[in-house]
């Protein structure tokens, strides 16, 4: 049986971390496991929130703060405070259902599993608008691969898994370089590819990674988020997240190879939303804002390649090779 932390890594989210809390404290008590809430640079209530928590619980929860402001500089906070063998992360707005941590931590009593992830199923705190289809729920956090447990690879129709529901061994990711700060939300920004971005480099060195069906958190979608122009800014900086993964990680020809399947999208009429909002012209929106935001990021990141490249070359080349030193 394995140890592990659960990390939620928050900022000024104090309307909803203590949900999240009490969700993964149920987890935990069936397990050799802790809870443990990194406070990152939070200006909102959510500090008196979490001194209510402790109040509450006691050991049962540790809370630390971590001043540099930035998703990946939280996560990496956790990364080093963790005590269990598997690190594992829920976002501030996810509730864990009965038998998540169970699910998520099995995989790992098999060899050269170094990261399991599992379902993400959107939650709405009040009723979504009726633009918002199916098709919008991915942006929001929705992360299903279906009902069977698979490896997943870095490679077309793939998909790692997501950041509000994922794990991954804690000395594994320490020795691969954690979370890179190139990447991830940072304050009011939308960036992504944190997660995936660790997960590429594990990938890479030969590391096994799960989706496992059975693990399953509810991702409640706050009313901040049931807004057409929310949408068309987390695609916009999707996109700019995308081309500084793609440099990063596959270098400047692939990154400007993609730009081909971006192309597509640019031919569309740009569309203003306004009462009643069609959702297929959104959508198209939506797609064409992150087609212009990864040539942005394009541009932006290929005169400093070198940087976003630099620490790649220095991690382990095998994750055999870091189990041995482990």
């Amino acid at each position: 049986m394995r140890s592990a932390t659960v990390i939620i890594c928050t900022h000024n989210r104090a309307t909803v971390v203590g949900r999240a809390v009490e969700g993964a404290l149920a987890e935990v008590r069936t397990r050799d496991a802790e809870v443990l809430v990194v406070d990152n640079a939070s200006t909102d209530a959510t500090a008196a929130v979490l001194a209510g928590v402790l109040q509450r619980f006691g050991p049962e929860v540790r809370v630390v703060r971590e001043p540099d402001l930035g998703l990946c500089a939280a996560r990496n906070r956790g990364l080093a405070e963790a005590r269990g063998e598997i690190a594992v992360f829920l976002d501030d707005d996810a509730v864990p259902r009965p038998g998540w941590l169970t699910a998520l931590l099995a995989p790992y009593e098999a060899d050269g599993v170094v990261c399991v992830g599992g379902r993400a199923l959107l939650r709405f705190a009040c009723a979504p608008p009726a633009w918002l289809t199916p098709a919008f729920y991915p942006a929001a956090g929705n992360f299903d691969l279906g009902d069977r447990r698979r490896r997943i690879r870095d490679r077309p129709g793939d998909w790692f898994p997501c950041g509000a529901n994922i794990s991954f061994r804690a000395a594994m990711a320490r020795q691969f370089g954690g979370f890179s700060t190139e990447v991830g939300q940072r304050g009011r920004s939308q960036r992504v590819h944190d997660e995936t971005d660790l997960c590429a480099r594990l990938d890479r060195a030969g590391g096994v990674i799960l989706y496992t069906p059975d693990a399953v958190v509810d991702h409640w979608v706050g009313e901040e988020k049931l807004a057409a122009e929310w949408f068309l800014n987390r695609h916009w900086e999707s996109g700019q997240s995308a081309a500084t993964y793609v440099l990063r990680n596959r270098g400047a020809l692939r990154g400007f190879s993609a730009v081909r399947w971006y192309a597509r999208y640019l031919p569309v009429g740009r569309y203003v939303p306004r009462d009643p909002i069609d959702p297929v012209r959104l959508l198209a929106e939506c797609q064409r804002r992150e087609a212009l935001g990864y040539l942005l990021g394009l541009a932006r990141g290929i005169v400093r390649l070198r940087a976003l490249r630099r620490g790649l070359a220095a991690a382990p080349r095998s994750v055999a090779a870091s189990e041995g030193h482990a």
